[in-house]
């Protein structure tokens, strides 16, 4: 059976015969989600504008392949003109035939985008690589179509092909084309986090207008993150950076134009909240329908939301690991201990120290802290504690965060972590290491705070006028040794925290509901 060199959108799933892209649209129509009518050039017509008597197109891939500078690009030349000096008188007339059987408009403006058959896959997606031709009237469509097939045979192309690690037989062009429609905001939305594989934040980028501007890099999106709680449908919007854009392409009696935007829209955001829950909804359902996280190119006209593409989203591996992003900062108890505006060598000292005498010691009792998360930042000169890390590691630990908040002065997170306990195992071993600590404070801490006291009036700045600084820094080296070998804050620090969670699960049973009252007043010294 000969096969087809055109093929309307919704038969397209023979990856071989139309590609990536077209077989990506198939399966959004097959979904029922807004794909533009079209139909598709197949490899098939490709494949006949290669065919020349002695030429072996895998040959001639090969040869590419595997040479380069004068020589490559000798082999790549030879193909290209094999293909520009091909007739497509044939296959302009049965593209208009198909416009016609589709039902589509002869007049106006097209869409030629490729379709090549290693193209949108998951281990490589090529994107941006081919050629993507808009704003073609219906008798361009065949120089258009021969250009997007002239692309294959391309210095990038080869280098992505190598890097990517692909081998074998070389890639076949296969065509979508579509009307062009006229775009009042377009853009790419990730149906997961592009960069942290983030499962419940959607981010969006969107432009002005035709978003061909933001596929090559010329235009600076707006980008929002869309925020979706887990096996829920709450959406919230995250974050929202709005750019400044003052052009915009559009479809004009000229063909494609770039055009002022109105004053009053420079600045305000392409996207209203409602379209922009609608493309993470959309995003979510064909992530789910495709068995895989997407990015999808989509376009807002006048009738709504149109998708262009879909594909995987290559090279990501998911993470629900807490980010410095995800996390809730607050004043808490620093309002106290460090009211005044710390200097630059303080807040570097305050970092170490929660790093090194608070965070550590629960790595120690098997908590889990994920790579890169700060227990402490610093806004506008002042340092803010990590209330959601800090709510995992007691959650971590099978405690109660909530008491947690109140111990240390801050408000409750307005959105809990996802948290996994440790094994039972692990926290009957994270119990005894504890004890251990709590201990030792109990054996030696009178002791040890009784040498400090002496150390610190030993050295009262008054004391020092007449040290050197270089005995000063010897000194000060040798008191910084002692006390890392009689460390003892986590010891009561963590020794606090985790029998005010002991109390707060023995207490409700002895005491019944005003435990908490009872418990925050004998921690005031209220009688």
């Amino acid at each position: 059976m000969d096969r087809p060199l055109l093929l309307p959108l919704a038969a397209c799933t023979q990856p071989s015969l139309v590609g990536g892209k077209a077989v990506g649209l198939a399966r959004l129509l097959a979904g029922g989600f807004p794909v533009p009518s079209g139909f598709c050039v197949t490899t098939e017509a490709y494949d006949h504008a290669l065919r020349a008597p002695g030429f072996s197109p895998a040959g001639q891939w090969q040869a590419a392949l595997h040479s380069s500078g004068a020589e490559r690009q000798r082999i790549l030349s030879r193909c290209r003109t094999i293909i520009r000096n091909r007739d497509t008188a044939e296959l302009t007339a049965q593209i208009i035939e198909q416009v016609r059987r589709l039902d589509l408009p002869l007049a106006g403006l097209w869409a030629v985008r490729s379709s090549a058959t290693n193209e949108d896959g998951v281990r490589a997606s090529f994107a941006g690589v081919y050629r993507t031709r808009l704003g073609i009237p219906l008798e361009e469509m065949a120089s258009a179509v021969k250009d997007l097939w002239l692309s294959i045979w391309d210095e990038r192309v080869l280098n992505y092909y190598a890097t990517a690690g692909l081998s074998g037989a070389p890639p076949a062009m296969a065509v979508v084309i579509q009307p062009l429609v006229e775009a009042q905001a377009a853009g790419v939305v990730y149906s997961i986090h592009p960069l942290t594989g983030r499962a419940t934040q959607v981010v969006i980028n969107a432009v002005a207008g035709i978003a061909a501007s933001l596929v090559d890099g010329s235009a600076t999106p707006d980008q929002y993150v869309v925020e979706m709680a887990e096996n829920s449908q709450t959406l919230r919007i995250r974050e929202r950076t709005i750019t400044r854009q003052t052009q915009a392409l559009r479809v004009t009696g000229q063909g494609l134009r770039e055009v002022p935007r109105p004053v009053d829209a420079v600045g305000r955001a392409t996207l209203a909240d409602g379209q922009l829950f609608d493309l993470a909804r959309t995003a979510k359902q064909i992530e789910k329908t495709f068995g895989h996280p997407v990015d999808l190119e989509w376009l807002y006209d006048e009738r709504g939301l149109w998708l262009l593409q879909a594909r995987p989203i290559s090279g990501l591996r998911r993470s629900r690991h807490l980010t410095n992003d995800d996390s809730e900062w607050s004043r808490a108890n620093f309002k106290e201990t460090l009211p005044e505006l710390p200097s630059p060598l303080g807040l570097s000292f305050l970092e170490l120290f929660m790093e090194r005498y608070i965070i550590s010691p629960y790595r120690r009792l098997g908590c889990k802290v994920p790579e890169g998360i700060s227990s402490v930042r610093t806004f506008e000169g002042r340092p803010y504690i990590n209330m959601t890390l800090f709510h995992s590691l007691i959650a971590q630990l099978r405690g109660d965060p909530s008491l947690m908040a109140e111990q240390m002065g801050g408000e409750r997170l307005t959105r809990v972590p996802d948290v996994h306990p440790i094994r039972l195992v692990a926290f009957a071993r994270a119990g005894v290491v504890m004890m251990a600590e709590m201990r030792k404070a109990v054996r030696h801490g009178p002791a040890w705070f009784a040498a400090m006291k002496v150390m610190a009036a030993e050295h009262r700045a008054d004391r020092l006028t007449t040290v050197s600084g270089e005995d000063i820094a010897l000194r000060l080296d040798a008191m910084g040794q002692w006390l890392d070998e009689h460390e003892l804050t986590f010891a009561i620090a963590g020794g606090v925290s985790q029998s005010l969670q002991a109390l707060g699960g023995f207490l409700p049973r002895w005491l019944g509901e005003d435990w908490r009252a009872l418990l925050n007043g004998a921690l005031q010294g209220q009688a």
